[in-house]
């Protein structure tokens, strides 16, 4: 007995799926990582005119 498969192997579903994760991943991941750099720029500043 044979069983009906309902979706499609091909590689580019696979391509499709791993852009969209990647693409979503960045989406969530790139205001963190921009957080963190004001963050970093802003101790800088306040290391420098701590100095002065």
């Amino acid at each position: 007995m044979e069983f009906a498969v309902c979706y499609d192997h091909s590689g580019f579903d696979l391509a499709r799926s791993l852009f969209l994760d990647l693409t979503a991943f960045l989406a969530l991941m790139t205001p963190w990582a921009v957080a963190r750099l004001i963050e970093i720029a802003r101790e800088d500043g306040a290391a420098a005119l701590q100095l002065a």
